[in-house]
Formats: C-alpha cells, structure tokens, sequence
C-alpha cells in the first residue's frame, strides 16, 4: 500500500467540508454535532485502505455523514424512549438510594457477564436490536447475515438470558 500522504485528505477537506457541513445542517437543522459529523466523516476517509482509489470521495463522505446522522438521531430515540417508560415524570432521575443504584449496577454487570457467554456475533446482533433499536432488516444488512439468521440469534441470546434469570429468580 502506498503512503497515504496529507495533500489527498487536504484537497478532499477543502473541497468537500463546507458543502458537507451545509448538507448536514439542511436535512437535519437540530442536529447539533455537525462539526463532529463532518471529523468523523473524514476519519473514517481516512482509515479506508487506499482513500485516494475512491471514485467518488464526496458521495463517501455524504453517505458517511447521512448514516452517522441516522445512527445518532436512533440512539437518541431509543435513550429517550427508555427513559421515558423508566424514569418516573414526577421524580428527578437521579434520587434514586445508593442501595438502588448498586442493585441497578450489580444486575447490569451480570447481564454483561451472561452477554459475554454468547458468540461475539449474537451478541452483536442483540446489543443492535435491544439498545440500538434495529430491526432486524438493518441488523442483517448490517452484519452481513440473513433477516431469519439474525432473528435466531437474538432468539439465542434471549433464551439464554432468560435461562439465567429463572436461575436465580429474576432481578
């Protein structure tokens, strides 16, 4: 592989970073990171092999841009929606006892220990569907695995978690 030199990453930067700061701002105008969008679209440029054999850099960066942009507004769903079925409207999140909180941790990390025990690409697959909130389309797209192979493993995994928690009797 030839040394990548700054003057390909420079010229693409110069080219492309305004009008790609202008498309994030344009299709998503509450998106507040948008510096941030546009650094780690060019990382990502970057730590491709062989950035500058890319047809088409610009249509990489927007495509990058856009999937981040999704990939943030999901997990910002997925957070609010946990927090509004977990947190009660009256009380502020955080008065919860020490007791509560360690609970809370304890059962966390046996989860992560019983998350742990499963194939690396189930636990993937569930970590996508369960936090990310994918559907089992993206998952597969996502993983390279079929929509049927990626529900079977989440079906594992759940198995899995549920055989843990009869074990000890729930959290």
């Amino acid at each position: 592989m030839p040394k990548l030199t700054g003057d390909f990453l420079q010229d693409v930067f110069l080219k492309y970073a305004h009008e790609l700061g202008g498309f994030v701002r344009a299709r998503w105008p509450k998106e507040q990171d948008v510096a941030d969008i546009i650094q780690e679209s060019f990382l990502r440029l970057s730590q491709t092999p062989s950035p500058e054999r890319i047809e088409n850099p610009r249509a990489f960066l927007f495509q990058t841009a856009a999937n981040m942009v999704v990939d943030r507004h999901r997990r910002r769903q997925v957070r609010e929606n946990y927090l509004e079925t977990h947190v009660d409207s009256d009380a502020a999140p955080y008065q919860h006892s020490p007791e509560n909180h360690w609970e809370h941790q304890e059962a966390l990390e046996q989860l992560n220990v019983w998350l742990n025990e499963m194939p690396a690409l189930q636990r993937h697959a569930f970590v996508l569907y369960r936090i990310e909130g994918y559907s089992h389309a993206e998952i597969a797209k996502h993983l390279d695995i079929s929509v049927r192979c990626s529900e079977r493993y989440i079906k594992r995994v759940m198995e899995h978690i549920s055989t843990h928690l009869d074990d000890i009797g729930g959290f």
